[in-house]
Parts: structure tokens; sequence; C-alpha cells
């Protein structure tokens, strides 16, 4: 299975530095122009579902990416909508940025459980023995030419496990047969995700449970997942791909899990030759 993971496109609010939070704001022009972009970029890789969050912004360009995925049925949900911004809301993030977490902000914890839930039960739908999903052999046509990225994500890739990790039998699963999955949704969304699933071990913060990462993710060393202060901050419309395969597993009594490797993460190369 491949999870093709985006931001929505900008808005005027995210232009002039404002919090949407919940706001449901619209996509700009350029915002507009940027999903056109990424949909012909992505258009002959053959979705067989999609996911967005219900707010205006990721559902437009879900939509503009969808208009060329005929086999792709949008599917609206409401967990992957962004962490509520309390009472930052609408405010300059310049004004807020050193006082948000005052400001009555959802938890980054009550982000990541309903995160973990939808991407669990996505999981469990598309686990080999419980899936249906069929797609073609090969996720594009022997004739396109997508640049790096696509090529790395998409190019027959061997599984990797973390290291550390002792591979078992392997169930031979072609990771394609179980889907390639659009989720449209936004910036804290995604950090929040990229965190959970490289997460080393369920842990305790105020007395809230991180919940084990759904998938065992292996980030490769060529795969900039952070700018050189950490900053995981991703553009409007970038894409992020995550192959996920299963394996069995003798420390869960030989059940298949979901193991998974990070193939891209912030690539905006639909955008090229913008600036």
């Amino acid at each position: 299975m491949f999870l093709y993971l985006v931001r929505h496109g900008q808005t005027e609010q995210n232009q002039r530095g404002i919090v949407q939070g919940r706001l449901d704001t619209l996509l700009s022009e350029l915002g507009r122009e940027q999903a056109r972009k990424l949909s012909d970029w992505l258009k002959l890789v053959p979705f067989t579902e999609a996911w967005s969050s219900p707010l205006k912004r990721a559902e437009e360009t879900a939509r503009i990416i969808c208009s060329q995925q005929p086999r792709a049925k949008l599917r609206i949900d409401e967990r992957l909508q962004t962490r509520g911004a309390g009472d930052a809301q609408g405010k300059p993030w310049d004004e807020v940025k050193d006082i948000f977490e005052s400001l009555n902000p959802e938890s980054e914890a009550a982000l990541s459980a309903r995160l973990h839930d939808w991407l669990s039960v996505l999981l469990s739908t598309h686990t080999p023995s419980a899936s249906r999903a069929a797609t073609p052999v090969s996720p594009l046509t022997p004739s396109f030419n997508s640049g790096p990225v696509l090529e790395r994500a998409l190019s027959s890739i061997k599984g990797l496990p973390r290291p550390g990790i002792t591979r078992t039998g392997s169930v031979q699963i072609n990771t394609l047969s179980n889907g390639v999955v659009l989720v449209v949704t936004h910036q804290e969304c995604l950090t929040n995700l990229l965190d959970m699933l490289t997460c080393p071990a369920p842990s305790t913060t105020n007395d809230e449970m991180i919940k084990k990462s759904p998938i065992d993710l292996h980030v490769p060393e060529h795969v900039n997942s952070s700018s050189a202060d950490g900053d995981r901050q991703v553009g409007n419309t970038s894409v992020a791909i995550i192959r996920v395969w299963w394996e069995d597993d003798a420390t869960e009594g030989n059940e298949l899990v979901p193991r998974g490797r990070l193939e891209a993460w912030g690539s905006e190369e639909h955008l090229q030759g913008d600036e």
C-alpha cells in the first residue's frame, strides 16, 4: 500500500500569517493553481481511495486532485481536521507564537489520538487477510517520468525494517495490491503523524498514554524530514509518501503487522519553476 499525504493549497490567511485553526477558509487563486499542478503531477498515480479533512481548504484541494482520479471516491473524515487553535484562532501568528500553548489549543495528545484512530482503522481495512482492494500491478505507466521523488517511491523496493528489528519470514505481498491512498490534511496533522510513526516506544505525557505507532516506520537517510534547525514545516500542497507492507511478527503471535518506509517528505516538485 502507498499513502500519499498532502497538505492543502494556500489560503489568503496562510499568506497573511493568520492562525486558521478551525476557521473554514477557502483556497486562494494561488492555492487552486497549486492544487491543479499537483493534480497534473499525480494524474497517472492510480489512487484507489481518497480522504480529506472536512475543512474547505483541504476538501477543495482533494476534489481538484480527484478530478483526474476516476477510481478514487473521496471520503471526508472529521479526524483529519487541523488542530484546534483555541483563542489563537484568527490572530496573527507573530502575536501569539510565544504564548500559543496558553491559549487553550487542542492538546497534541488529543490530535495524536484521533489521527492514530483514523490510521489504525485504515490499516485494518487494508491488511492482506482482510483487504479486497485491487490495484494495477504497476502504479505508473512505463512511459511516465515524474522526477526523483516518485521514481524512488514507486521503484521496486524490498521491505526494510527499522534498524535493530529482526526480520522474520515475510508474507510475500505486493504492496500495490493493497491500495494507493490519497490523504489531504493540514500542517499540524502531517507533522503529528510523522512524530507518531517515528516514536520509539509508547510513553505517558500529562497522564495521557501515547499509543504504539500503527506502522513501524523506517526513515532512510536520504529523506530529509526536517530542516537543519529541526523544523518539520511543509509547504502548501507538499507531498509525503509512505510505502506500507505487512510482515509476520513473532512478538505479536505471528500476526501480520504493518511496516513502512518514508519515501518522501514535503516534496514540492510539482511547483518547481514557480519561484
